[in-house]
């Protein structure tokens, strides 16, 4: 669930803890009338017509804290944080190679909804290892206002120009963007 304010983000994180499953939001899910804010409206148009609602990556539900591991070895792309309601918080791009047999193919993988402390000290040109721990979740006044706690993983075949890539688009983009964003269960095996 989004939550409407930033004020109503931070008074979230405030309440205990409680237990939460693991779970997972599909690629290419068409999530219509999840996205609320007008941050998911294209400028210059009409709601009704452009609102994104496509998702473009894999959320991974887990409890406040759980850590995040990178899944291959890789480089910091850029690191950091976007405020606004329904945005992903604090970010992480980082730079990988996959090996298919004698080909390298590069990929920029987003780990976003993280928490304040994961970007600390994380800076571009940054080695990483498989299986390091990159970061954590955040709670809802870190991850964008998300009361259901996750990390947004996805994967680009181009770089992007800044810690940004665009979690859902409008279904006239649909066919382009799964070009651009591939499946991340190419990397993370059939979870679903």
């Amino acid at each position: 669930q989004l939550l409407p304010t930033r004020q109503k983000a931070l008074d979230y994180a405030e309440l205990p803890e409680q237990p939460k499953p693991f779970d997972v939001g599909r690629y290419d899910e068409d999530r219509r009338g999840m996205y609320s804010s007008s941050l998911f409206v294209e400028e210059g148009s009409r709601e009704e017509t452009n609102r994104r609602t496509i998702h473009v990556g894999l959320d991974i539900g887990a409890p406040i804290g759980t850590a995040v591991h990178a899944f291959e070895n890789g480089i910091i792309h850029s690191v950091g944080y976007n405020p606004d309601v329904g945005d992903y918080g604090h970010v992480i791009v980082i730079e990988h190679y996959l090996q298919n047999h004698n080909e390298i193919t590069k990929v920029y993988a987003l780990y976003g909804h993280l928490s304040a402390k994961s970007i600390q000290g994380k800076n571009p040109g940054q080695k990483i290892k498989k299986g390091q721990s990159i970061g954590y979740l955040g709670n809802t006044a870190e991850n964008g206002g998300w009361t259901g706690t996750h990390v947004h993983f996805q994967l680009a075949v181009n770089p992007p120009p800044t810690h940004d890539m665009p979690g859902v688009v409008a279904l006239g983009d649909r066919d382009d963007a799964l070009l651009e964003y591939v499946d991340p269960r190419y990397v993370c095996g059939e979870l679903y």
